[in-house]
């Protein structure tokens, strides 16, 4: 049966990605609809990244063991940047070394105007030197759509170079990010990689945002639009400059989200207005997002913004507001989730709301 299981012995992830047997007191399963599915258990929660764990440091065990464990650093980078059809391409921002040896790192351009892909390069990692978009915002209804992908090969590592920095898919683009259990994609702080994280390391940069055309309500841009329609549109909170979302399509795709960890995200855009690990705003049930796993997020560690989206395998660890947040006319279909949280730490488990006078708006 499936919802609340205790005292049941799971695989756990530490951020560090390595995988302990650990005895679960009160662990919360959600996912399961109203009608108990036969045979939802632990075998049916597969984690991102079984099999090929990412370590790029080592959070300090507490408490120190004695003597203290060291690893050899075995990183060496790559010797420079690759080609990308981007005319931009990539910038080469030197090395940077932590307890895993010494990476060569290639920063993206803010804006990507071509699809590009993200190869996997031994001693490589790619940065986010501020706000990365993909391509500009094409509208809520697709008129003159570029339609650029930017493909991230599974094992690839990307890293925010600074606070502020975060990806966002704009409306009539897409992502496609299709790690492997045994070579997830990763998307990390600086501070991660350079080996000064703890287990309580949060907010170290924004996150990931993919905007879409799927229904939305409470729309800001113009507010005497009728929910549900291309007209209601909203812009992400904290962003300064425009990223829009919201439509008319149920159906919208804004590409492939899978196997991806999210480490140490959350932010302050401005003012009190953070990212989450992966922020969904506006996307379409032809989006396919399964497999993700957020880790220490300073905010919640997703939160869904209308459209149709649907969701599978799911785990959140160390969100420090909700695990799950769902606002403005969200339906969608969330399967086979762990959500754990640290002692002292986070919100709700689950908070689904509109907190507004539009809570009877449709959709």
């Amino acid at each position: 049966r499936c919802g609340v299981a205790t005292a049941r012995r799971d695989r756990v992830v530490r951020p560090q990605g390595e995988f302990i047997v650990k005895k679960i007191q009160g662990l919360f399963l959600v996912g399961c609809s109203a009608i108990a599915l036969a045979g939802c258990g632990p075998n049916d929660i597969a984690s991102p990244g079984t099999g090929g764990n990412v370590i790029i440091n080592n959070p300090a065990p507490t408490p120190t063991p004695t003597p203290t464990p060291t690893g050899p650093a075995t990183v060496t980078p790559a010797s420079g940047c690759p080609t990308i059809a981007d005319p931009q391409g990539l910038t080469d921002a030197g090395t940077i070394s932590g307890p895993t040896g010494t990476w060569r790192v290639c920063s993206l351009p803010n804006r990507i105007n071509n699809s590009i892909t993200l190869t996997k390069i031994p001693g490589l990692l790619y940065q986010l030197p501020g706000r990365v978009d993909v391509d500009t915002d094409g509208g809520a209804t697709p008129v003159a759509d570029t339609n650029v992908t930017l493909t991230i090969q599974p094992g690839v590592i990307l890293f925010g170079g600074t606070g502020i920095s975060w990806l966002h898919v704009n409306r009539g683009n897409k992502i496609n990010a299709a790690g492997t259990a045994t070579n997830p994609i990763v998307f990390t702080s600086r501070d991660n990689v350079l080996g000064l994280n703890t287990e309580s390391s949060s907010g170290q940069w924004g996150g990931v945002v993919l905007s879409g055309r799927a229904p939305i309500t409470d729309c800001t841009i113009a507010p005497a639009a009728t929910p549900g329609t291309a007209q209601c549109e909203r812009q992400t909170e904290g962003a300064v400059d425009p990223a829009i979302y919201g439509g008319a399509n149920p159906a919208d795709n804004s590409g492939v989200f899978r196997y991806v960890q999210i480490r140490y995200s959350g932010y302050v855009l401005s003012g009190a207005s953070e990212l989450q690990s992966l922020t969904l705003q506006g996307v379409g049930s032809g989006t396919a997002i399964d497999h993700v796993q957020s880790v220490n997020s300073s905010d919640d560690g997703m939160e869904v913004f209308g459209g149709r989206v649907n969701i599978k395998h799911l785990i959140v660890g160390g969100a420090e507001d909700d695990n799950i947040d769902t606002d403005v006319g969200t339906k969608t279909n969330i399967q086979y989730i762990i959500a754990i949280q640290r002692p002292g730490v986070g919100d709700s488990m689950i908070e689904a709301d509109s907190d507004n006078a539009n809570d009877g708006n449709t959709p």
